[in-house]
């Protein structure tokens, strides 16, 4: 193998074409799992030649002959990975009016008729001014709203107070005040 690379490395083409012969099994391989529009799969095998021959040319030949297959596997993938990422920033284009092979237009299908998107960013607007609210409670008022309305299923006051050990009373002065807290800090929102 050293010396077919000492040749390849000279411009040999018959050890370059002996080299890529060698490897072309793996090129199929790799350009198999690679899709880029525009890009036909002779297109990507000429691809993994092209970083193949990258790879006989840089290969260090002070190294170990035998650790050019996995240099040359690495150059490969990391070839057609620079390619992909190069690649997708210019792949954005899609028309939502092409047909699938079932007749409809792309946009038509998109379209879930049981989520109303509206309703969902409405309902996401609220969570987070919900959040943002309960950030402004101090840290026990917090922890009551949490217990009874959060974390448990059955919210129950008196269930707080064991679990704390508070005063039922001032429990309920600290939810009154806290969920007044709350309304006040919605209603600005």
């Amino acid at each position: 193998m050293k010396e077919l690379l000492i040749l390849a490395k000279n411009n040999d083409i018959k050890a370059k074409e002996e080299i890529i012969n060698m490897y072309y099994p793996l090129i199929i391989k790799e350009a198999k799992n690679v899709f880029i529009n525009g890009r036909t799969f002779e297109d990507l095998i000429q691809i993994g030649i092209i970083n193949l021959i990258n790879a006989i040319n840089k290969f260090d030949l002070n190294r170990n002959a035998n650790s050019f297959t996995s240099y040359a596997l690495w150059s490969i993938k990391n070839g057609f990975r620079y390619l992909c990422r190069s690649e997708i920033r210019y792949n954005d284009e899609l028309s939502l009016n092409k047909t699938n092979d079932e007749g409809f237009e792309l946009g038509e299908t998109i379209v879930d008729s049981k989520t109303n998107v509206e309703e969902s960013v409405i309902q996401d607007i609220i969570y987070e001014n919900l959040y943002l609210a309960l950030e402004k409670l101090d840290k026990e008022e917090k922890e009551l709203i949490e217990f009874l309305y959060i974390k448990n299923k059955k919210p129950n006051l008196s269930k707080y107070c064991v679990t704390y050990k508070k005063d039922y009373y001032y429990a309920t002065c600290l939810k009154k005040r806290a969920l007044e807290k709350l309304k006040a800090f919605l209603s600005k929102a």
